[in-house]
This record gives C-alpha cells, structure tokens and sequence, in this order.
C-alpha cells in the first residue's frame, strides 16, 4: 500500500482549530453565566466570585508548581497589587450585574471594554489614536445611551455591567506593561487570590454554607469560568487575532438563546440595537488597528 493511502486527514489550519478553540470558551462562558445566574437565585454575589476565583486558584496550581519558587516572587508587587484590585471590583460589578440583568443585556455592555481600553490607552500608556478611531469610540458610546435608554435612569445593574467593563479594561491596559517582567502564571494567580479573600469576609458575615447541590453547580461555575479563559487565550495563541476576536461575538447569540430556554428572557430590541453599535464600533476599531498594523489592545493572560 502506498504512503498516500495511509495518509490521515488533513490536519487544521491555526486559524481553524482557533475557530473551534473560541467556540469551546464562548460555550464554557455560556454554562458560567447561566449557573451563576441560577445560583445567585439563592446565593449571595460574594460567594459566588469566592468559588469562581476559587476554582482560578486550583487550576493554576499545577503550573505554579511547574514554575518553581520564582513564580511567588513579583518584580513590582505594588503594581500587581493595583491590578488585582482592579480586576477584583470588576468581578464584583460584573456578577451583580449577572445576576440582576438579562444575560443578553449583561453580555452586549461587557463589549464596551474595547472602547475603554482605547481611551485607556491613551491616558496610561501615552498611545496616539487617530480621528477615525476615535469616531468608533464616539459612536459605541451612542450604542451604549441607546442601551440605557435615553431619558431614564439606569438601572443598578446596568451600571454595575459598565463599571465592569471600565475595571477590567484598566486591569487589561495594566497587563501590556507587566508582562515585561511577570508570568502569565503569577498575574492569573495573584488576580484570583486576591479576588478570592476579597470574597472571603462577606462568607465569614453570612456563614450558611451552600446545600450539596448548590455547591457542586459552584464548583461547575468556576471551573467553566476557568475553562472559558484557557480556550480563550488558546484560540488568541492558534489564530489570527482579529479573526478570534471578531468569533469571540458568537457568545452573544448564545447568550441570548441561554436566556430564553432557562430563564424566559426576551431580548429587548432597543438594548439589541444598542448592542450591534457597540459590536460594530469595536469590530472596526479592530478592524482599522490590524489596517494599520498598530498594536493590538493588551488581552487578559490566562
């Protein structure tokens, strides 16, 4: 027989097996969020970021173990410490703001992280944007008044999902800085630990511990949160990434759906109009940066 015969099948492009690596964290996201919001039904926000960051601290375990002592010790404590309390109110907002919104909702104002990255970044790290850049920025924001709905106050959560989206973007711009001297290892751990005994005391305040039931959905949540973020940067180190970032939207849709099967949401299709400015905004600020060949905004290490 010959050798083309024993072949197998063509293997995957990068930007393929990126696709499907994006896919698999824009599903663990979907089962994070959906038992988060059906856990925080019964249990308190606290305790479910405790377990959540919990489950980040378990699976960096390993490769903490893999690095050594020199994974414990940080160039610029002070700094990493700004970052993980940046990250930590992040948490804290974005899982108020999951519990109290519509996963729809929730999900489409966490995309204005990318337009407060890129004012961010001109504030922080001194980078020079274009007119036409700041043109996205301006009409994402119209996207995000159209979400709220002009002339009525926002609710709690909807500024809680937006305050999210500002923690996490300063937590992201501070990331380009410090991966000069510190490990993906060491900034993912030190974010949640420290979210983790942020947690810690409104547990101690409200010492009930969860049914079993409820705990082992905890345990799920975290571990599908962690699994999102692995896949995610996965997908970001296989394909192009203007290409991930542009499948990374998918959680959207399915978002969406996730929210009707369980919880009998219905989109609101102003907030969804919103939505599709701010994901147009985003997409050609992504877009106009790869034109350009400029420096892509900093990404969350896992």
């Amino acid at each position: 027989m010959s050798s083309e015969g024993a072949s197998g099948p063509p293997a995957l492009t990068g930007n393929a097996l990126g696709a499907l690596w994006m896919l698999g964290s824009a599903v663990s996201f979907t089962v994070m969020a959906v038992l988060a919001k059906w856990l925080g039904q019964d249990v308190s926000v606290a305790a479910l970021i405790f377990w959540r960051s919990l489950a980040g601290v378990i699976a960096a375990l390993p490769f903490l173990a893999g690095s050594g002592p020199s994974a414990l010790r940080l160039a610029r404590p002070g700094k990493v410490a700004w970052r993980a309390l940046w990250s930590t109110a992040g948490f804290f907002l974005a899982f108020y703001a999951l519990v109290e919104l519509p996963l729809a909702d929730n999900l489409a104002l966490s995309f204005t992280r990318t337009l407060f990255i890129t004012v961010l970044a001109v504030f922080i790290l001194k980078e020079k944007v274009a007119w036409r850049r700041w043109a996205a920025v301006a009409v994402g924001f119209a996207g995000v008044l159209l979400m709220t709905r002009p002339g009525e106050v926002p609710s709690l959560g909807t500024l809680a999902a937006l305050g999210a989206a500002f923690c996490f973007a300063v937590a992201i711009v501070t990331v380009k800085d410090l991966t000069r001297d510190h490990s993906p290892v060491q900034l993912v751990l030190s974010v949640n630990l420290v979210t983790a005994l942020a947690g810690l005391p409104f547990l101690i305040m409200d010492p009930s511990l969860p049914s079993l039931p409820d705990m082992a959905l905890l345990l799920a949540m975290g571990f599908a949160g962690v699994g999102a973020q692995s896949c995610y940067i996965r997908a970001l180190g296989t394909g192009d990434a203007s290409l991930m970032g542009l499948i990374d939207y998918v959680r959207l849709p399915l978002s969406a759906l996730a929210g009707f099967l369980v919880f009998a949401e219905v989109p609101d299709r102003l907030a969804m109009a919103g939505a599709a400015i701010v994901i147009a905004s985003t997409l050609y600020i992504t877009w106009r940066e790869a034109r350009l060949g400029a420096a892509r905004p900093p990404r969350e290490p896992a």
